[in-house]
């Protein structure tokens, strides 16, 4: 009896090439492309739920049943990632039309997959930026999952696979496959794959609205959470820049800044979120808002320079509201040489003692969310690809106003925020927020209402 299926991933015998795109990128790999000029060069470029890394695996594991002791790279910058996406999407992709142990045998922590026929699809990695590594390999073809992860001396990985394809010569059918989202025009592969025309280079675009598997309301979520420019390159597929000078370029005060005191709502928790800072110009920083009908309502900010988690909990002095939760920086969670207690530790203590009526919760992850996600998070609530606008700051929070109009990136390689902006540091309390609510929170309009 076979399980019950636990993917929406269809296996290699059902899969059914609906989508245009797919349909002639499969009949061109088998019938149309031109192997004697050498390997073809395949950019699917593709927003979110295009289905591009499903049809880059099922072109993977059909070249490797078809083709004996044919040999497949699959590559992303960390290994970890490869193993979650790429890897993990051809094992779903194998189903149950496959026997593990008969017809093909898996090593998970290695991110390999050997074929009774000799045939291998291998892992490959190069966060170590150890590239020559590649230079010992033999390939028939090679899989890439988002290649516009790869930038500066990152590219030589892409380069040095590249010149292991085609190495086996009992095998006519030879290419390279990289998976992405769209990035900026600016970027080397725009460049690369776009704008040089070659017989031997090839680009296949793929918008998520195609996808008639998705229900319309995933899509619809999606324009919700982000910005018009970010829905124009994760949805729509465009290569745009999104005007990152200034982090949080959506926000408008004209539009997301009311000059008016904010009224607490009783029915909803009063929501706090930290960012722990030390050192001159970075202060402590934290904000205070209320979630409502999906819609943050952010009316104080509390910024202390040199000060201990407890003289900051002293300065927004919590005794005064029902109920509260608690967000911020995970860093938060970790001891360290200014006390024997985490920054969290000393929040609840302080929250426990000073008033034992108040209702807390903790809403801290684990670990931070990555910086970009988390400004395209702001970007969306303060005007998303529906038009709507669900940020609002009040008077009382100035600062976080001028954070929001100012915040920039620091200057030279990294994407990272300027942190000598003194209101910088408010902006990412208010950021940790905003995102653990979008990201873990259902059904909140309901949740709180007495």
């Amino acid at each position: 009896m076979n399980e019950e299926k636990t993917t929406s991933t269809p296996s290699v015998f059902e899969f059914d090439p609906v989508i245009p795109y797919q349909l002639q990128l499969i009949k061109d790999v088998r019938r149309n492309y031109d192997y004697t000029k050498g390997s073809h060069e395949i950019l699917l470029s593709g927003s979110i739920g295009s289905a591009k890394s499903t049809v880059a695996a099922h072109i993977a594991l059909t070249h490797c049943l078809m083709f004996t002791k044919a040999k497949v790279l699959i590559g992303r910058r960390s290994l970890p990632d490869a193993k979650r996406t790429i890897y993990q999407k051809i094992i779903d992709h194998i189903g149950y039309d496959l026997k593990e142990g008969t017809d093909y045998t898996a090593n998970a922590s290695r991110g390999s997959i050997t074929f009774k026929n000799g045939a291998e699809i291998i892992s490959g990695s190069w966060a170590d930026k150890r590239y020559m590594k590649f230079r010992s390999l033999d390939l028939s073809a090679a899989v890439f999952e988002e290649i516009v992860e790869n930038s500066g001396e990152d590219i030589q990985a892409y380069k040095e696979i590249k010149m292991r394809v085609g190495r086996l010569p009992h095998i006519k059918e030879n290419w390279i496959m990289s998976c992405t989202n769209p990035g900026s025009p600016m970027s080397y592969w725009y460049k690369y794959f776009i704008q040089t025309k070659l017989d031997t280079r090839h680009v296949i675009y793929s918008r998520t609205d195609e996808n008639p598997f998705l229900p319309p309301q995933y899509i619809e979520q999606l324009k919700s959470e982000m910005d018009p420019m970010e829905a124009r390159r994760m949805i729509y597929g465009e290569w745009i820049d999104l005007g990152e000078e200034v982090v949080y370029h959506n926000y408008k005060s004209d539009r997301n800044f009311r000059d008016i005191k904010y009224e607490i709502n009783p029915a909803f928790p009063v929501d706090i979120s930290h960012d722990f800072n030390i050192g001159d110009g970075k202060p402590m920083s934290a904000c205070l808002s209320q979630y409502i009908n999906g819609v943050f309502h952010i009316f104080r900010t509390v910024i202390v320079e040199g000060a201990r988690t407890s003289d900051i909990m002293e300065e927004i002095d919590p005794s005064q509201y029902k109920k509260v939760r608690v967000f911020g920086d995970a860093s938060g969670n970790s001891r360290n040489t200014r006390s024997i207690k985490s920054d969290y530790d000393i929040i609840k203590e302080y929250l426990a003692n000073t008033n034992p009526r108040i209702e807390y919760e903790m809403k801290v992850p684990s670990a931070n969310p990555a910086v970009r996600e988390r400004h395209n998070l702001v970007n969306a609530m303060c005007y998303n690809a529906n038009k709507e606008t669900k940020l609002f700051v009040y008077a009382g929070a100035e600062q976080l106003d001028e954070g929001f109009r100012l915040t920039k990136l620091k200057k030279g390689g990294s994407y990272i925020e300027d942190d000598s902006f003194r209101f910088q540091h408010v902006t990412t309390a208010a950021s940790y927020m905003i995102r653990y609510l979008i990201k873990n929170t259902l059904n909140l309009r309901d949740t709180y209402k007495r």
